[in-house]
């Protein structure tokens, strides 16, 4: 599928949150103590440095950009909220059963691994849809430099891929 290069960024974040969701589906097809817990610490840490920051990127900047167009309570854009919800609500659950050393469940790892299979799917095929179909090459652009504003102030200098400010400029 053709990707307004705007998204890219978000679109190579994903490519990145699907492997990691993979990890956690091969974590939990082989449950044994040790290996579920390194996958869930794995994880936890890449929601810190990268995930939750995606989200509050997506609910900051590319939700009211698609709100402007539609209606803040859209579908598209209840439904990438309530995916995000979920998705966090899984992850507090996993960290916090690592704060306790509990053991963790296959199940909890599998389940928050399709959670994010499932939401990457949706925002691939109807929310980055939705927003291209609607938003102006400009507002996209806009949206874009504000992604890497965001990026860059947080510290996550966004993925190594990403285009550069320079390179955002020359494709205007």
């Amino acid at each position: 599928m053709k990707r307004h290069p705007s998204l890219h960024p978000l679109s190579r974040d994903h490519h990145h949150a699907l492997v990691q969701a993979r990890k956690l589906s091969l974590a939990a097809a082989e449950p044994d103590s040790n290996g579920l817990a390194q996958a869930g610490a794995n994880f936890a840490d890449y929601w810190k440095s990268d995930l939750q920051a995606h989200f509050a990127q997506e609910e900051q900047i590319l939700l009211p950009l698609l709100a402007r167009h539609t209606s803040p309570d859209g579908s598209e854009i209840k439904e990438t909220l309530r995916q995000h919800t979920e998705i966090a609500r899984l992850v507090t659950e996993l960290k916090d059963k690592l704060a306790r050393r509990e053991t963790l469940e296959a199940t909890l790892l599998e389940a928050l691994g399709e959670a994010l299979r499932r939401h990457i799917r949706f925002e691939e095929s109807e929310l980055f849809p939705a927003l291209e179909s609607l938003a102006t090459e400009e507002e996209l652009w806009r949206m874009n430099e504000q992604l890497e504003t965001a990026r860059s102030q947080a510290g996550t200098g966004g993925c190594a891929l990403s285009p550069k400010p320079q390179e955002t400029e020359a494709r205007r």
